[in-house]
């Protein structure tokens, strides 16, 4: 089913034929009593101004869209939006993340071995940066850590 099928089977069972994108989530939200932690959408002042949680935020912006014959795909998802050297790609590391085509758990496990970032970026033939957003990345993973708590 197409997404434009998909987004016109909701208007229909919402019986809400004009509503689009944020307030037709926010409709289904509300209808289902979705728990405020868990909502897309949420509502920012008291002028109904309809606003993607952050966490919808972040999760839609860390995805890079490809363009195929007009038809928008997700191509692969920074799962965290700050490291963008950092990816998941279905493709590469078996959905795994990745610096280019290493795993990130390869580089922190070289580096918990005593290996510098400047020799593991000269192994896997990366820049410094990117093997420095694989550390951070494995870090915030192992610890819980969002990337909003480490910029506070």
């Amino acid at each position: 089913m197409s997404s434009s099928a998909q987004l016109s089977a909701v208007r229909a069972l919402q019986n809400c034929p004009d509503v689009d994108g944020r307030e037709l989530v926010w409709k289904v939200q509300d209808e289902v009593k979705l728990e405020r932690p868990l909502a897309l959408v949420v509502v920012r002042t008291r002028q109904t101004v309809l606003d993607w949680s952050r966490p919808a935020d972040a999760f839609r912006r860390s995805i890079e869209w490809t363009d195929s014959d007009g038809v928008r795909q997700p191509k692969l998802v920074h799962p965290d939006v700050d490291l963008d050297r950092v990816a998941i790609d279905p493709l590469r590391g078996f959905g795994e993340p990745v610096v280019r085509n290493v795993r990130t758990e390869i580089i922190v496990e070289l580096f918990r071995a005593g290996e510098s970032p400047e020799g593991i970026a000269e192994m896997y033939e990366l820049d410094g940066e990117a093997v420095l957003q694989a550390l951070r990345y494995e870090f915030r993973r192992v610890n819980g850590v969002s990337a909003e708590a480490t910029a506070a």
